[in-house]
């Protein structure tokens, strides 16, 4: 079957994050504003012919879904003091029109807003970005019901990516809505000391792609939450056959007693991968990708050792290099030899091209294990690159699998220890966290929080395998 919905993201929608309204307080919101200009830029290059977004602050219908009707669609952001920043696009009316008729056959109803009814800033904000991002072209703009139904977000889902296959359109999807309004206790409702549970499970449902975990979550707990993620995750999942295709948690944080998410639910754009067991490689492009990041490794250590200075990135910057990471580079001899690493559990430079120039540069050269990495035993060493999904927080070890995610752990005092994941002789959650522990001098008896995360691992070493590099092979 034609795959309609090539991209789908889900994106916060606080007006605070808009540079013109949060001005010196977007210094308190980076990783929000840095991650949804990161999707964006994506959702641009995948080049769809439309854009649907699904906004939880359209006006609402008890039991109908919503749409924002005539030619053009537009709003500003008065109501937070900044009227002179107004966001306009063509409206897809085409596509808005399939997708009622077929709601209509599927005994689904669209209440038609009235032309010239103004966005508002669920929509508003994500339309922000992806203007910045570069889009011109036409979008659609749902809005929810009342009422929570699983089956009917998810047909509702449907019948936008039939309306899209019917057309032979190629679209995105961009789903809105905040996490938990009760995080601390100056949220702007009432704080809730078990709000940020609810937060948690949904970062990680997502980062795992568990669609079962999203469903069976407590209805109790999203209410106590204050959130309105729920039905737009529902009808983006609808919109992708009940289903995540390389999901990425792009960015979480609740500097306002809000969370803020940031994350690709579904992405057709690069080629599929195979999935673990299958016995499948890894596309062309993503091959070229891994090189491309192993190359930029290994000549920024050369450029340093030869010249003493850091190596410029490529102009431009573009795909995987372009977003922003915490990044961590591991330097080995061939036979597995540890001979430096070093990384950064969260951005610190603009792009993870940059990132990965500073942290190869710091393996080789300021690892405090080693002496640094001489010029002349450069060819006889293996690079490998680690890309961290950002940092989630978890409730326990029992929430841990040292196979599968990385772990931090951190103290009251401040102290913190990092393990990434899949490293031999780490077996359980329990050794993970103990020798996270001991890398920090944290005490075994000490409280401490606890963080995972996953990694997108490029190694030399599987790169060589992967092409058919017999000499490297067989040098290794």
């Amino acid at each position: 079957m034609e795959q309609a919905v090539t991209f789908t993201c889900f994106s916060p929608h606080p007006p605070i994050i808009v540079p013109e309204i949060g001005r010196d307080r977007l210094n308190e919101v980076t990783q929000t504003v840095e991650g949804l200009r990161q999707v964006m830029r994506r959702l641009v290059a995948a080049a769809p012919d439309s854009v649907v977004v699904i906004s939880p602050h359209a006006p609402r219908d008890p039991r109908s879904f919503s749409a924002y009707t005539g030619p053009r669609l537009r709003g500003d952001f008065a109501p937070f003091l900044a009227p002179h920043v107004e966001i306009e696009f063509p409206n897809d009316v085409p596509l808005l029109s399939r997708i009622a008729t077929l709601c209509h056959d599927r005994g689904l109803s669209i209440w038609m807003i009235p032309a010239g009814r103004e966005l508002d800033h669920g929509a508003l904000v994500p339309l922000y970005f992806l203007r910045e991002a570069g889009w011109t072209s036409s979008i659609v703009v749902f809005g929810l019901p009342f009422e929570i139904d699983i089956d009917r977000h998810f047909r509702f889902g449907a019948c936008i990516a039939e309306a899209a296959r019917q057309l032979h359109r190629k679209i995105a999807l961009i789903a809105s809505g905040d996490m938990s309004h009760r995080l601390t206790p100056d949220a702007p409702y009432e704080y809730h000391p078990r709000a940020h549970l609810y937060d948690e499970r949904i970062v990680a449902a997502v980062a795992s792609g568990a669609v079962d975990d999203i469903l069976n979550i407590d209805p109790a707990l999203r209410e106590l939450a204050g959130e309105d993620t729920y039905q737009s995750l529902l009808v983006a999942l609808g919109a992708n056959g009940k289903k995540f295709h390389r999901p990425q948690v792009i960015s979480y944080e609740g500097p306002f007693g809000v969370g803020y998410l940031t994350a690709i639910l579904a992405d057709f754009t690069g080629g599929e991968t195979s999935q673990p067991g299958s016995g499948g490689g890894e596309t062309d492009h993503e091959e070229d990708v891994s090189r491309e990041v192993l190359t930029l490794a290994r000549r920024a250590v050369e450029t340093f050792l030869k010249e003493g200075k850091y190596l410029s990135p490529p102009t431009p910057v573009r795909g995987k290099l372009a977003e922003r990471a915490g990044v961590f580079v591991s330097i080995k001899r061939r036979n597995g030899e540890l001979r430096g690493c070093v990384g950064t559990v969260a951005p610190t430079q603009s792009t993870i091209a940059e990132e990965i120039i500073h942290n190869a540069v710091s393996a080789a050269t300021r690892d405090p294990r080693f002496e640094p990495v001489r010029l002349d035993e450069l060819d006889d060493l293996v690079f490998s690159v680690d890309i961290l999904s950002p940092l989630e927080p978890v409730s326990g070890i029992q929430d841990l699998d040292p196979k599968r995610y990385g772990v931090m752990v951190e103290s009251d005092d401040g102290r913190r220890g990092l393990l990434l994941p899949d490293l031999a002789g780490i077996d359980t959650a329990e050794q993970q966290v103990a020798l996270a522990m001991r890398k920090a001098n944290i005490p075994p008896t000490t409280p401490v929080r606890y963080y995972r995360f996953t990694v997108e691992r490029i190694s030399e070493r599987h790169v060589s395998e992967r092409t058919g590099n017999q000499q490297a092979t067989e040098e290794q």
